[in-house]
């Protein structure tokens, strides 16, 4: 039995990233990578899945499409990153002044404080208290409404009773 060299080993450590994970060893992340790279140097997705080996030039669309995923994925996880370092130094340069009494400081930080956590989803969104009531026919209202219809129109002679449910009225028409 061979030892691996650490190369090897690590070309078939899965990383999980969410993007695609049947996809993710290092190796697969860098033929995504180089397949990306060859589209953006002009190469059909037949002739990027030809220099990298695969069958079908599906195979590199899809690979071009993770590629893609994952950079921006990176490229929004880095600039979260550098905003909040902003802050951080923003904060830094007028804690002393906020908490020495300035007015106007201590505003900015609170305003810095903000920002941050709306940044990093640190404060909850408020909580919403909704009521909705629908009307669904069937209730005891409406058999009431329906045995008063029948009591009415039994209890005038040549008489029909017409429900409008619309308007939620009793309209009683003679046949004379």
């Amino acid at each position: 039995m061979s030892e691996k060299t650490p190369e090897e080993t690590s070309m078939t450590v899965p990383i999980y990233d969410g993007v695609n994970e049947g996809q993710n060893t290092i190796k697969s992340i860098d033929r995504e990578r180089k397949a990306l790279e060859l589209r953006r140097s002009g190469l059909t997705y037949d002739a990027i899945s030809q220099e990298i080996g695969w069958t079908e030039p599906s195979a590199a669309h899809k690979a071009v499409k993770r590629a893609i995923r994952r950079s921006m994925q990176d490229v929004g996880e880095d600039v979260l990153e550098l905003e909040v370092a902003r802050l951080d130094r923003l904060m830094e340069a007028i804690w002393d002044q906020a908490v020495g009494g300035d007015l106007q400081c201590l505003d900015r930080v609170l305003k810095i404080a903000e920002r941050r956590a709306k940044l990093l989803g640190i404060d909850a969104p408020a909580r919403q208290h909704v009521e909705i009531e629908a009307y669904m026919g069937g209730t005891d209202i409406d058999r009431e409404v329906e045995a008063l219809a029948k009591t009415l129109a039994r209890s005038t002679d040549s008489s029909t009773v017409v429900l409008e449910p619309a308007a939620s009225e009793i309209v009683t028409t003679s046949t004379e």
